[in-house]
């Protein structure tokens, strides 16, 4: 067996393989092109290092694996670990595991430990199990039912924190009695959920710095600049609340970002409604569908289960330390 990097002409026994075990319900994910193989498994930017390595047998390409260094920020990732079915059991998978992380330590000696993880920027979209090829933009984590799971386990990956992935169909989705008494209420504290209007509202910054969360800063500000619709909750014009951007994306799925509640209006429900008013602004504009993950202990899982969406798969984020 040999080891090394991978070549052009490699690209289409290995793009087979992968799109074979699809076929043959080895993976959840979605077929590639031989354009999005090449596009995340060969291709670097200035802002990450794709690295893959394939195992030969008899000249033949029987496995792959493939990760990312982000050098700015002393992270490395696991992208892709595959074995052919029929060279299986031969220690193919944990070579290859093994040549990816000398390769780290040898030229990226500040990254001191290895993950498997959604903050990866290689990600690949999925088919929700049991329905008309619903699909999900990225899989955040190794499916817990797996036997990649217990691969990364035996060679020294340790689980850190546990992804949910949610459900819904909503193509007859309508707020509850339930919502519309938590609207009145919060009406009357002149708290009402509208879209964010440049003209009427004000305090999106402030609103942030109080998150934190850069990713969604990110994500509604590109939005605002775009002209993408987003709900807020807001206050005599504060804005207070947030959830967004919508969008329904080629499959029909309803996009999702997050919700944030400023810390001081937290407790009233307004997290709730955002959701539900997503839920149904979605619905309005042609979604059939929404997906979304969150930690297995994140308090925000009681909202969407609270509005019937269900587990179908979940995900398990491993990290090996690698000093």
């Amino acid at each position: 067996m040999h080891i090394r990097k991978i070549e052009f002409t490699d690209v289409d026994h290995l793009l087979y393989l992968y799109n074979l075990s699809i076929k043959n319900n080895e993976l959840l994910y979605k077929p590639l092109t031989k354009d999005q193989f090449m596009l995340k498994f060969m291709t670097s930017t200035k802002s990450y290092e794709i690295k893959t390595f394939i195992s030969l047998s008899n000249q033949k390409q029987v496995g792959l694996i493939s990760g990312v260094v982000v050098a700015n920020k002393n992270k490395a990732y696991i992208t892709f670990v595959f074995v052919d079915p029929n060279h299986r059991r031969k220690s193919i998978g944990t070579k290859l595991l093994n040549r990816f992380e000398n390769y780290v330590k040898i030229n990226h000696p500040s990254v001191k430990e290895i993950d498997i993880v959604f903050f990866n920027p290689i990600q690949f979209e999925w088919y929700i199990p049991k329905t008309n090829h619903h699909d999900h933009p990225n899989a955040p984590g190794v499916d817990q039912s797996s036997g990649a799971a217990t691969f990364f386990s035996k060679l020294g990956y340790q689980t850190y924190a546990k992804q949910n992935s949610y459900y819904r169909y909503i193509t007859h989705y309508e707020l509850s009695v339930e919502m519309h008494k938590i609207i009145d209420t919060l009406k009357n504290q002149e708290i009402t959920i509208t879209f964010y209007d440049r003209h009427k509202h004000h305090g999106f910054e402030a609103l942030f710095t109080n998150l934190n969360n850069p990713y969604w800063q990110n994500e509604i500000t590109k939005a605002i600049s775009t002209h993408q619709p987003v709900l807020i909750a807001e206050q005599n014009g504060l804005v207070i609340g947030f959830t967004g951007p919508l969008s329904v994306q080629k499959s029909l799925r309803g996009y999702f970002a997050g919700i944030g509640v400023h810390d001081r209006y937290r407790g009233y429900g307004i997290g709730k409604v955002l959701f539900a008013c997503l839920c149904l602004e979605l619905k309005k504009l042609g979604a059939h569908y929404m997906s979304l993950f969150t930690g297995e202990n994140n308090l925000a899982r009681k909202i969407y289960e609270k509005e019937d969406f269900i587990i179908v798969r979940s995900w398990l984020n491993m990290r090996k330390d690698i000093k």
